[in-house]
């Protein structure tokens, strides 16, 4: 049979697909921007013609990609980062802690470097400023807050290398690393030395950025990430010897 160039019909999306896509293109053009707070779900299913049950689907899934918040009793409100269940399925098939670790820094290191390097490039007075403030809390920082801080702090350095694409695959890993780190805090030993080497760390990422000197400060991040990688295994032996006690946060 002669060929008549005929294509595959693409499946048209489903209706709750259809609704984020109308609220992607809200925010995209600026009509939403992030914490702003979706009208009610009757309301979103009069405008867009669509039945109750696909505006709550559509609502479901923007949560579980971390684009909106459900805040009982206030409404459903438009967040900028990704969420807690986009990486939550690595916890139940890795086959130890130990290999999602491994696998969680190999995979910042091919992140963060480059990350470092733009915001080295393209930071802004008011980013380098805002990676010195995040320094200093780190620097600071009690039990509890350790682990937090020193993420938030890669994180300004995400946001000052204005790469939406690299900076989204940061904010993936967050809560997933923070989990699989949990507890490891409560070790007394090496932690107080690695916590001051890690400050130090921090610094020589943050001078290069304040030089914008880029391959200095990606250096520096692959070293920096690099003794996390070679200092985990003491610091879970040190927890383990504390009796694992509490969680970080």
């Amino acid at each position: 049979m002669t060929s008549i160039g005929l294509a595959r019909i693409r499946k048209p999306p489903s209706v709750p697909e259809a609704v984020i896509a109308q609220i992607q293109t809200l925010v995209s053009s600026g009509a939403l921007r992030t914490g702003d707070r979706l009208p009610p779900e009757r309301e979103l299913a009069e405008r867009l013609g669509v039945g109750r049950s696909s505006i709550r689907e559509a609502i479901q899934a923007l949560q579980m990609m971390g684009m909106a918040e459900v805040r009982h009793g206030t409404g459903v409100f438009l967040t900028g980062g990704p969420g807690r269940w986009l990486l939550e399925p690595l916890k139940w098939t890795s086959d130890s802690r130990m290999r999602l670790f491994k696998d969680l820094i190999e995979a910042r290191l091919s992140v963060e470097v480059t990350l470092a390097q733009l915001a080295a490039q393209r930071a802004t007075e008011a980013e380098v400023a805002a990676l010195r403030a995040a320094a200093d809390r780190r620097a600071v920082a009690t039990s509890g807050q350790y682990l937090e801080s020193g993420f938030a702090f890669h994180q300004s350095i995400a946001e000052a290398a204005h790469n939406q694409v690299l900076a989204f695959m940061l904010g993936a890993a967050k809560h997933l690393y923070l989990d699989v780190l949990a507890g490891l805090e409560q070790a007394r030993e090496p932690l107080e030395a690695f916590r001051r080497s890690q400050h130090a760390g921090h610094r020589r990422i943050l001078r290069a950025i304040e030089r914008h000197d880029p391959r200095t400060a990606g250096r520096a991040m692959r070293e920096h990430l690099a003794e996390i990688q070679a200092y985990y295994p003491a610091l879970v032996a040190g927890h383990e010897a504390g009796g694992g006690a509490a969680r970080t946060s």
